[in-house]
């Protein structure tokens, strides 16, 4: 189906010029979904080889044609992939959104996931904030949401670690909290700020915006629009 391995040597606005593909959409594909890797040089730059490019143009076309989700097209593509042996493990590409809650409240922690996970939404759960950044980064939830009290680092620590992280930045930040640091949260990078305690339908309201909006501009309508959507 796909021609053979080939030498990485472009660079990602090439690349995003030769697939009409915006280059934040690459780089949220890549991180979201993880099967197109481009080659990382020393300097951090990426290379796409002509077998990135052509798979690329495949989701594109399966987006735009048969008008599937870009989570949908990836699952596609690498069940071709694994058929033809060119999968070295199974893909892990999940049908439902998660959530990331770090909260030091189990109680609170429950009772956010209860709600989140009623309106169909899947919730990882951590109870500290170094857990919180690794988790972010290992395992690329479609949102976080970040109590500013948290044991080991503080929620506006694990903000900022989280906004600038070239791996995990793209992620939207809800920070829920029972102190009004509305400001100090902002500026640590947060997306939207929650005073506690919990209003089920605000937060929902809330959750379901970040999620719209939180793609990159510039990528096509399918991927900023019915990717984030919550799948029927």
């Amino acid at each position: 189906m796909f021609q053979e391995e080939s030498q990485p040597i472009y660079s990602i606005n090439a690349v995003s010029k030769m697939t009409n593909i915006s280059a934040a959409t690459l780089r949220y594909w890549e991180s979201r979904f993880g099967l197109i890797q481009p080659l990382r040089t020393d300097g951090g730059h990426r290379l796409f080889s002509s077998q990135d490019i052509e798979r690329i143009k495949w989701i594109k076309s399966k987006m735009d044609d048969d008008h599937l989700r870009a989570r949908e097209a990836h699952m596609m593509l690498a069940q071709k992939l694994a058929q033809e042996g060119k999968l070295n493990e199974p893909l892990d590409i999940r049908h439902a959104i998660m959530i990331l809650i770090a909260e030091k409240d189990p109680i609170t922690a429950e009772l956010e996931q209860y709600f989140l996970e009623e309106a169909g939404y899947e919730v990882l759960l951590v109870f500290d904030g170094k857990k919180a950044v690794s988790e972010a980064e290992k395992k690329q939830p479609d949102l976080i949401i970040i109590d500013v009290i948290l044991p080991g680092v503080s929620g506006l620590k694990v903000c900022k670690a989280i906004k600038k992280n070239d791996r995990t930045s793209h992620i939207p930040i809800l920070v829920f909290s029972i102190l009004d640091v509305r400001d100090r949260a902002l500026g640590a990078g947060a997306d939207a700020f929650l005073l506690k305690p919990i209003d089920q339908p605000q937060m929902i309201e809330i959750v379901k915006n970040l999620l719209v909006n939180q793609m990159p501009k510039g990528g096509s309508t399918n991927d900023q629009a019915e990717d984030r959507k919550r799948q029927s």
